[in-house]
């Protein structure tokens, strides 16, 4: 066991080295290692035994990491609340980073599952990972409204990178915004929020719709602890203060 400590610490080092530098498909070496099938499942139990269960020896930490996100909610939707830990570079492949801190991510039960064991082949291949990517600074979310004279308003999410991003950030922007349809998801709830408005706005003079729908994405992009630039409330305010159709009546459209 000594031996796999070892092991576990320097896949650790080379694991944390190659995330700074968006190099996750490098680790190929790592994979599938230590070779004796026992030393794997040995290194993945670790994981499931001393750490998961209530009580364990590493379910202090295995806690504080589920408790680390503001308010609770998944870093990769921004969405659903925190009800597990995700491998970023999965155990069933990367056996020597199953307990490593910096590879355990918090997240929902959903996007756990969406990413399963899929890892990085190439350096666009990488979904963003919460510890060492921050997107936060740039609008790079955006969304457009539907317009309809028969069903309620609803919004279509899209991604728009800024001109001078490099290329590879680009594409992961937009690979994990696939990868866990968060387009889908932000409508949803988008929809929802929307419908919930349609009272309070009628309260309102029509020339204050535009002014209190621009105040309030304001107010949730101007900070990260009400969701940031890039949250799906922030930008569903921003599209519909742009949208005349929606302030001049389509909010009335259900």
């Amino acid at each position: 066991m000594k031996e796999l400590a070892d092991d576990v610490v320097d896949a650790t080092d080379r694991y944390e080295a190659a995330a700074a530098v968006t190099a996750l498909h490098t680790l190929a070496a790592l994979k599938d290692s230590p070779e004796a099938e026992e030393d794997r499942a040995e290194l993945v139990k670790t994981y499931k035994s001393r750490m998961v269960p209530s009580g364990s020896p590493g379910n202090d930490v295995y806690n504080r990491l589920k408790k680390a996100p503001k308010h609770g909610i998944c870093p990769l939707c921004a969405q659903r609340t925190v009800e597990t830990l995700d491998h970023q570079m999965p155990k069933a492949h990367f056996p020597l980073l199953a307990i490593t801190p910096s590879n355990l991510i918090p997240a929902c039960s959903s996007c756990n599952w969406i990413k399963s064991s899929a890892f990085p082949r190439a350096a666009s291949d990488q979904t963003l990972h919460p510890y060492f990517d921050n997107v936060t600074g740039q609008q790079w979310l955006y969304a457009r409204v539907i317009e309809s004279e028969s069903a309620p308003p609803a919004l279509s999410y899209f991604v728009q990178t800024p001109a001078d991003w490099d290329p590879v950030l680009s594409n992961r922007v937009r690979l994990h915004f696939r990868t866990f349809a968060l387009a889908e998801l932000y409508a949803s709830h988008a929809g929802q929020e929307i419908s919930g408005l349609r009272f309070f706005l009628s309260t309102l003079p029509d020339q204050a719709l535009a002014s209190y729908l621009d105040r309030m994405a304001n107010s949730i992009a101007s900070s990260q602890d009400t969701g940031g630039l890039n949250h799906w409330r922030a930008v569903m305010y921003q599209a519909l203060a742009r949208n005349s159709w929606f302030i001049q009546g389509g909010y009335r459209s259900f």
